[in-house]
Parts: structure tokens; sequence; C-alpha cells
């Protein structure tokens, strides 16, 4: 292929031969071929290429995910920003997991059928034919090669674990999962796996793929016997192969009035996108990891406190997008990166940033810790969350002992900060609070001694 062509992965999208393409948006235009379907055809080579192969990992990063999919890094900022709505196995780029604390091990498998392309000898013909197709379009590419095939994801995770058990049980799923493509396809699928069989159990997985399956698998078994029947589901001639990859030829080889992608994001830039949602994820993994500790899930001040710095994050996370999406093609038309750099820049010392994120994290962790600290000396001792509920166990009773965390309840200035932010209200920053109660060696005696002495 021609080396000023550009070569995208398809991600589910339902790419043909002869399409038109805006490569600011990463926006297929349909509908302007039909009319040129019989030219179209006459021009189509088409030759078999058929392979397959898989490939695991346990690596969780974007640059991974976009690895496996063949899609460039400039494709996955639209991915991410929600400028480029993916479909089949490419949902797997919007998948994450539900805890840090987690293994996750991911089998994938690749497969090609045949590859067609225009033969673009006849472009003179064509560019008679096609021009009035783009001359008002906001299109810079047309199609003119497509890689069939398909690819499925299998992704497998753990429950919730402890910390120092998280990368033996990644080794172990790991070591099992990779002999999944080399399972004997007869009789008891995982018979040989007797060795493994306890933390395959306790494995659950989910699929994304090209292909339809009569039930998506859950199970490590079902993921076993689904593996098995793929490479048949692609037909007998790779008839139901979708597109993979795509080679888009620039319009203004055709005309030189079509429009044109004339930049594209920087690396710098693209790193910049990826650091900021790579740390909301992070902070979303946390949340709820936090919010399966004992104490967050009893008492219900710490609890809805997690939620609403959840909720915040979210409504963040969407602002983001949303800046991404408006910013990112006037740069690819030509304008320069310094507007959404700066943006970028200003979320750095934003309360959004990580290292405040982190530290609110942090605070609320230690916060947890010393009430579990007291409650560990109290064991027995009836939890009241609710006044009524105090109500309840107290009338009737003439003596009752009771002990009250006083220090809980308060507001917090580094959330209402967050939401002053989203807001566009003009306000000075302070980082979350470290001369907190629960870091105060005095109050935390004056909590621990009565708990002592219960």
């Amino acid at each position: 292929m021609a080396s000023d062509q550009m070569l995208v992965a398809a991600l589910g999208r339902p790419f043909a031969l002869g399409m038109l393409y805006d490569a600011c948006q990463d926006q297929l235009i349909t509908g302007g071929i039909r009319r040129y379907l019989d030219t179209i055809q006459k021009l189509t080579i088409r030759t078999t290429q058929n392979s397959s192969d898989y490939e695991t990992t346990a690596s969780e990063s974007i640059e991974t995910k976009a690895s496996l999919l063949k899609a460039n890094p400039s494709l996955i900022a639209g991915v991410l920003s929600g400028l480029v709505e993916v479909g089949g196995s490419a949902n797997y780029l919007n998948d994450k997991k539900e805890f840090k604390n987690q293994s996750r091990v991911i089998l994938q498998y690749k497969a090609t059928s045949a590859f067609q392309r225009l033969d673009m000898s006849h472009q003179d013909a064509q560019k008679q034919q096609t021009k009035d197709v783009f001359k008002n379009s906001l299109a810079t590419h047309v199609v003119t090669g497509i890689l069939y095939g398909a690819n499925a994801f299998f992704v497998f995770d753990s429950e919730r674990l402890e910390n120092h058990t998280l990368y033996s049980m990644e080794a172990s799923m790991q070591s099992v999962i990779k002999k999944i493509p080399k399972l004997n396809p007869d009789g008891n699928m995982v018979r040989n796996l007797t060795e493994e069989k306890n933390g395959i159990e306790k494995v659950s997985c989910k699929f994304y793929g090209d292909v339809i399956l009569d039930k998506n698998p859950t199970t490590f078994e079902e993921a076993v016997d689904a593996y098995r029947k793929l490479p048949g589901l692609l037909g007998t001639n790779g008839e139901k192969s979708v597109p993979v990859r795509v080679w888009l030829t620039p319009l203004k080889n055709l005309d030189s009035a079509a429009a044109e992608l004339k930049a594209d994001l920087s690396d710098g830039l693209l790193r910049k996108i990826e650091n900021v949602l790579e740390a909301l994820r992070e902070t979303e993994m946390r949340c709820n990891d936090i919010m399966e500790n004992e104490v967050a899930k009893t008492l219900p001040h710490i609890y809805k406190k997690l939620k609403s710095f959840q909720h915040i994050c979210e409504k963040y996370r969407k602002t983001v997008q949303q800046t991404l999406q408006e910013k990112i093609p006037p740069i690819r038309a030509g304008e320069k990166e310094d507007s959404l750099e700066n943006f970028l820049d200003v979320q750095e010392n934003s309360p959004f940033s990580q290292n405040n994120l982190n530290t609110w994290l942090d605070n609320l962790v230690r916060e947890i810790n010393v009430i579990a600290s007291c409650l560990a000396m109290m064991k027995g001792i009836k939890i009241i969350t609710e006044k009524s509920d105090l109500d309840r166990q107290v009338l009737g009773m003439e003596e009752v002992l009771c002990f009250v965390f006083t220090s809980t309840e308060t507001n917090d200035p580094f959330m209402d900060q967050m939401v002053d932010y989203l807001k566009e209200t003009p306000t000075s920053i302070t980082p979350p609070a470290k001369d907190q109660w629960f870091y105060s060696a005095e109050k935390l005696l004056k909590a621990l001694e009565p708990a002592a002495d219960l």
C-alpha cells in the first residue's frame, strides 16, 4: 500500500471499501458510496490471508490494550474521550477491574482470513466517479484496503484479594490460562488441570469478541469450551469475518480541494491525556476496594462520603471527556495544541490531581484504620449507626454505656473544593488536610483510652 496511506484499527466499526472517513473526528461517513457499488466491486482485489494466534497478558495499561488491538495512541485517545464509539472485541478497551486488589489475566485469540483492496491503478476513473461525493464533505480519507478477521478477549478476574496474595494469584492464573489454547479438545477439557482446580473455581470470566457465541462464558471451563469453538465461528471461508485493520487513502490524492488531516496529537499530549484518565481509573478502583472494608460498610458517614467522592470524580471524568471531544478534532485540522495542553496542565494543580485524590483517600483509610482499632477493643459491643436504632436499644434499659465517635460527622472542605471546581467557581486550592483528628496523637489517645477500658 502507498506510503501516504493511514493504517487504523477497525475497533468493531462497519468499514467497507470506498467508504469515506473523517480522520479529524475519527468517524466513518456512511451512505455516500451506494451509487458506486458496482464500480467499487469491479475495482476490488481479494487475497486470502489465513492466520491465527493467541496472546496472554496481565497488564491493564491503556498502552497494552492498544497494542493488543493494534490501535495507534491517537485513535485510543479518541476512544477514551468518547469521540469514537467501538464495538465487538474493542469493547475490551472500556473494561476495567472493579478492584485494585484483584488479579487479572487476559487471553486474546486473533485470526485473519482475507485482505481486500481497491485497484488504485484505476484512480482516474474513480476520481471522476467520486469527486462529487466528497466535494462538500468533511471526509479526509477513503477506505482503500481492509484486512478481515476477528479478535476475541477472555478477561479472567480473581476475587478481591489481600495485597500479599496478589502476585502469587496472578502468576497462578497466568500459568493455567496459557494452557487453554493447548488443551485437548476431546473429553473433559480441564482433566489435566487438577493442581490448579482450586484457583480456577475462584476465577470469573468476561468475553469480548467479534464473533457471536451461544452463551458468553463466565467461568474458566466455559471459557475453555468457547475458545475451542472460535475458529469455526468465522465460517468455512472466513465469510463471517469482520474488518480488523483498515487502510485509508487521503482524498487530497484524488482532489486537491478535499479536506485533510493536517496534524495529529503529539506524543507528549497523548501521555498527558492518558495520565489524567488513568488517574481517575485508579481512583475508582481504590474507592471500590475501600468500600469493601467492614468498617466502611458499618459506618454510614464513611460509606456515604466515599460514594459522594466517587460521584464527584465521575462528573469530573465526563467533563474531561467532553473537553477532549471538543479540542481534539481542531488540532487534527491544523489548530495548535496550546488550548488542550493548558487545560491538561491546569488539571495537575486542581483538586482532581492524582496527588490530591490519593491524599484524600489516604486520609479516609487512616480514619477507617483508627476507628477499626477502637472497634477491635470492643468486641461483642453492639454498633449502632442510626438514631432510631439507638432509641430502640436504650429505651427500657436502666444503665447504658455508649462510646460515641464525635469527630466523624464533620464537613469535608476538600470535597467542597472539588464541587466548586466543577462549577467553575474561582477558589484557591488547598490540598487535603493532614491535621485531622485521626492524625493527632493526643486525640488518638483520648479515643483509644475509653475503648480500652470497656
